[in-house]
C-alpha cells in the first residue's frame, strides 16, 4: 500500500492557483523595488539590494551544479568571487559614489580563470571533466557575477562621484524586461496554442512571445511618458521605442538560457524563494541579458 501511494504521482497545481501565488510574488517584489525607488538617495541600500540579487542568483546556479555529476563546477571559489565582488562594489560605490571600474569585473574573471586551475592541481584529471569543472566555474562567474553588475553601472552612468544618479534608467530596463516577461505569460496562458522551443521549454509559445513584445512597448511608452525627459537622458522616446523590442528580444533570449541550464541538470526551477516564479534566479535570469545589452546602447548613443 505503502508502495501505491510512494508511486503516486503529486497533483500538478490548478493554473489559478499557480496565477495568485506568481501574482503574490510579483506584487511583493514590485513592493520592494518601489521601496528602493523611494529610498534612491540611501545608496548603501540601493547597492545592497542589488547585491542581495546578485548573490542569491550566484549561490542558486552553484548549486544547479552540485548534485550533477556531469555538470559540477567549483562551487566554493565561485561563491568567494561572487561575495568578494559585491563586498568591493558596496565599499567603493559608497565611498566613491561612482560606478566601479571595469577592472572590478575583470578581476573576477581573472580569479575564476587563475583558481579554477589552481584548484585542478590539488586531484588527479578526470579527462573532459575537470575542463567541464573549469568552464563551469567561469561561467558561473561571467553569467551570474559581471552581467548583474551591470545594474549598478546603470545606477551610476551619469555619475562621476555625484552618487546615485540614473534610478529612473534602472527602472526602464526593469520594466521593460520584466513587463515583457508578464506580457509572455498572460497572453501564453489564455492564448498559447503553438509552441515555441518545446525540446527547451515546453510552456512558452509564440502567442506567448508576441504578448512580450506588447508588454515591452506599454511598459517603455508608460515609463518614457510619467519619467521627466532629464532624468532619461540619452533616452528619447525614438531610442525608447527602438530598445522595447531589443531588450523583449533580449529578455526571451535570457530566459531560455536559463531554461537551457535547467534541462541540462534535469529540474523544474532554480529554487522555491518565490511562490508561483521559483528561485531567484528564475526572475533575474532576464536582467542578466538585458543589463548588458542596455549599458553598452545607451554608451554608444551618450557619445
Amino acid at each position: 500500500m505503502s508502495e501505491t501511494a510512494a508511486a503516486t504521482p503529486t497533483t500538478a497545481p490548478s493554473k489559478r492557483r499557480v496565477f495568485a501565488s506568481r501574482l503574490f510574488s510579483t506584487l511583493l517584489l514590485w513592493s520592494l523595488l518601489t521601496l528602493a525607488f523611494l529610498q534612491w538617495q540611501n545608496t548603501w541600500l540601493i547597492i545592497a539590494i542589488t547585491g542581495f540579487f546578485g548573490v542569491a542568483g550566484a549561490i542558486e546556479y552553484f548549486r544547479l551544479l552540485r548534485n550533477d555529476p556531469h555538470a559540477r563546477s567549483f562551487n566554493a571559489l565561485g561563491f568567494v568571487i561572487c561575495i568578494t565582488y559585491w563586498v568591493a562594489v558596496l565599499w567603493y560605490t559608497t565611498t566613491q559614489h561612482k560606478a566601479p571600474p571595469m577592472e572590478f569585473d575583470l578581476a573576477a574573471l581573472t580569479a575564476s580563470v587563475h583558481g579554477s586551475f589552481i584548484l585542478c592541481y590539488r586531484h588527479q584529471l578526470e579527462g573532459a571533466s575537470t575542463l567541464q569543472r573549469i568552464f563551469n566555474t567561469v561561467f558561473g562567474t561571467v553569467y551570474t557575477v559581471i552581467f548583474f553588475g551591470f545594474m549598478i553601472r546603470l545606477l551610476y552612468f551619469h555619475s562621476d562621484g555625484k552618487g546615485i544618479t540614473d534610478i529612473f534608467l534602472v527602472l526602464f530596463l526593469i520594466a521593460v524586461t520584466k513587463f515583457s516577461d508578464m506580457g509572455a505569460y498572460v497572453v501564453g496562458v489564455l492564448f498559447g496554442k503553438h509552441k515555441m522551443i518545446p525540446h527547451i521549454s515546453p510552456a512558452k509559445s509564440w502567442e506567448g512571445f508576441v504578448g512580450a513584445f506588447i508588454g515591452s512597448f506599454v511598459a517603455a511608452a508608460v515609463v518614457l511618458w510619467a519619467a521627466p525627459p532629464d532624468k532619461l537622458a540619452p533616452l528619447t522616446w525614438m531610442h525608447g521605442m527602438i530598445l522595447a523590442p531589443l531588450l523583449c528580444a533580449t529578455a526571451v533570449t535570457g530566459d531560455l538560457a536559463e531554461s537551457v541550464l535547467k534541462r541540462c541538470v534535469a529540474i523544474k526551477d532554480s529554487g522555491h524563494a518565490l511562490p508561483g516564479i521559483g528561485g531567484i534566479l528564475d526572475l533575474t535570469d532576464s536582467l542578466l541579458f538585458t543589463a548588458p545589452v542596455f549599458y553598452f546602447y545607451l554608451s554608444a548613443i551618450a557619445r
